[in-house]
């Protein structure tokens, strides 16, 4: 719990709960309180607010409409589970509800009671219209979620290439780390995303970015069992001699997953990057033990 300074030397004399419950006399609590969950302080759900929320549900442009010319509502109060009629809109995809709220005035950047904002909820929810409404009205492209999610990120995980070219289109950075160390290459890469991978390296994405375990897009797309995002990645520029923090390399995730294809895409490319020297070595090498097992 939050106390004030008061509350706080009151609890170190330790006395009783009833005691703490309200500050001294000595003005105001320097430590703001949290709202509630779903709430913003002096936020009141009313019918009218619930109103609002059920016409974006039913996607009634003109209720909508109507309801905030009318009753003067703001679309981006929370409920009690946290939700608004703004937020809902980005999520359902309903861009003509977007579009009447975003002429009204509503703040781009609200968030919900999950700590997205309406930008993180169309990418998330893979709706591009609404997605570019927002990104037109001024919302950051790069503003993080609570997790620290951006919303490539989201739209990575969603495996959404429409909502990702759109960001990318929008200048979005390639390379964000979420609160893992995780990049929008790494989560497409670990969801299996073969097309999405591809538009990423395409726009710049560094390839052997590593989260905080040490793990590559490469090793998430071998730990999958996924070959066609393997070979995009290989053919990126997907490095094999990189290691976890275990020291575990991509051969080892691949060899997990016992995908016959995986490890060949691997052992091909170990061959294509080995030294000229390297590959002759191995390759008399084999030679001689196939003559050896002719000549005994």
């Amino acid at each position: 719990k939050q106390l004030c300074l008061c509350a706080a030397a009151s609890f170190a004399l330790r006395l009783s709960p009833t005691d703490l419950s309200s500050c001294p006399p000595c003005g105001r609590c320097p430590i703001p309180k949290p709202a509630a969950r779903g709430r913003r302080q002096g936020q009141d759900w009313g019918k009218s607010d619930q109103r609002l929320l059920q016409a974006v549900e039913n996607n009634d442009v003109a209720r909508v409409a109507s309801l905030i010319a009318h009753k003067g509502l703001v679309p981006t109060k929370l409920d009690p589970e946290g939700k608004s009629a703004f937020h809902l809109a980005a999520m359902r995809g309903a861009a003509g509800c977007l579009e009447v709220m975003l002429a009204q005035g509503a703040d781009v950047m609200s968030t919900d009671g999950a700590g997205y904002n309406a930008l993180h909820l169309a990418a998330k929810y893979g709706h591009p219209e609404c997605l570019k409404q927002l990104l037109e009205a001024s919302c950051v492209v790069d503003i993080e979620d609570s997790s620290g999610w951006t919303a490539l990120h989201h739209a990575a995980a969603g495996g959404c290439l429409s909502c990702s070219k759109l960001l990318c289109s929008f200048k979005a950075h390639m390379n964000p780390r979420d609160r893992s160390g995780a990049t929008p290459l790494i989560i497409a890469a670990q969801m299996c995303h073969t097309d999405l991978c591809r538009l990423l390296l395409q726009q710049g994405a560094a390839t052997n970015d590593q989260d905080l375990q040490g793990r590559t897009a490469l090793m998430l797309a071998c730990e999958g069992g996924s070959p066609e995002t393997v070979e995009v990645l290989l053919q990126g520029g997907a490095q094999l001699s990189i290691t976890d923090a275990l020291g575990q390399d991509a051969t080892h995730y691949g060899a997990l997953t016992g995908d016959k294809l995986i490890l060949q895409l691997l052992h091909e490319s170990a061959r294509r990057s080995s030294p000229p020297s390297a590959s002759l070595e191995e390759d008399s090498g084999e030679a001689s033990s196939q003559v050896g097992i002719r000549n005994p």
